[in-house]
């Protein structure tokens, strides 16, 4: 889950860490800012945007690990952040509207309810219904994005022939250009130890008697549809591969989210693993406690950025 988390809002191209997503904007939001290329992009307070998902059977599911780990919101705050930190570095050598389209905070949403959301397979009636096991269009990889050819790319890497000496018309330009100068100022969230204990514990919560009685109860519920299923976290590359849902695929996943909820799956399973992570975060590493310091403190940073944009 990490590491779509990164792919999603962390972009491509020569900029390396600071693509955008191109999933809509939601303009019921009521701040507003003009950033970039583009029209004005809705950025509303940290504190109103989800930490858990916000539909389906998982509704409110949050795991004491999160606490521990870089969120969604996280890395939309860095995003935002390090993109008017390119632009910043950029304007001081003439490049203006320079950076690839602002992310949008829709994508906080969609991010954690396609990860969070499906932690124990699908859980949304109404996903389920439309797209069957996909994942909904608008929850989409970012557009390739690269500074134009010349100047602008040589400013941004720090490289190119219209920096001589480090210098580009009299000015300093920092080594690595304004990608690293931004990457020094922003890390990027990362929870490596703790993202390690979070997969460690959720493959340990799979054998718990409450889970395993849970999941053969709903296997039952399947076989009684006619679907031999085993487990709700079987392979179901068949469907994905596919460009479009189709008819088989959407009755089965229906039939899924409801023998979900009829055996309360996803509640025990998120009981017992919130347990199992309580108890793991009070024997952990100290180093599970430095990494959470450390990510507090550069998210802090990015938050203070973002709040500084917003008010532009």
């Amino acid at each position: 889950m990490a590491a779509v988390l990164i792919t999603l809002l962390v972009g491509c191209g020569t900029q390396e860490r600071g693509g955008a997503s191109a999933v809509s904007v939601d303009e019921r939001r009521s701040t507003s800012e003009s950033v970039g290329r583009g029209p004005a992009t809705v950025r509303s307070a940290l504190a109103s945007l989800p930490t858990a998902p916000t539909e389906g059977l998982a509704k409110g599911l949050r795991l004491p690990l999160e606490d521990y780990r870089a969120a969604p919101v996280d890395a939309y705050a860095w995003q935002v952040a390090i993109q008017q930190e390119w632009r910043s570095c950029m304007a001081r050598y003439g490049v203006e509207d320079f950076g690839p389209p602002p992310v949008a905070e829709a994508t906080v949403e969609a991010q954690v309810n396609a990860t969070t959301g499906r932690r124990y397979g699908i859980s949304n009636m109404e996903q389920a219904k439309k797209y069957g096991y996909h994942l909904p269009n608008g929850l989409s990889s970012p557009p390739h994005w690269e500074p134009k050819p010349g100047l602008e790319t040589a400013i941004f890497t720090g490289s190119g022939p219209e920096i001589v000496d480090g210098e580009h018309a009299g000015k300093a330009v920092p080594a690595g250009g304004c990608r690293s100068e931004a990457a020094a100022k922003f890390p990027v969230p990362r929870s490596p130890e703790a993202d390690n204990l979070d997969a460690t514990v959720f493959e340990q919560s799979k054998s718990d008697e409450v889970v395993v009685a849970a999941v053969n109860a709903w296997s039952t519920c399947m076989k009684k549809a006619g679907f031999e299923r085993s487990h709700p976290l079987e392979d179901l590359g068949a469907y994905a591969s596919s460009a479009a849902p189709g008819n088989e695929e959407i009755t089965q996943a229906v039939t899924d989210v409801r023998c979900k909820e009829e055996t309360r799956l996803i509640e025990i399973w998120g009981k017992e693993e919130s347990v199992r992570q309580e108890r793991a975060i009070k024997t952990g590493s100290p180093k599970l406690i430095e990494e959470k310091s450390l990510k507090d403190s550069n998210t802090s940073k990015a938050r203070q950025a973002y709040q500084k944009a917003v008010k532009r």
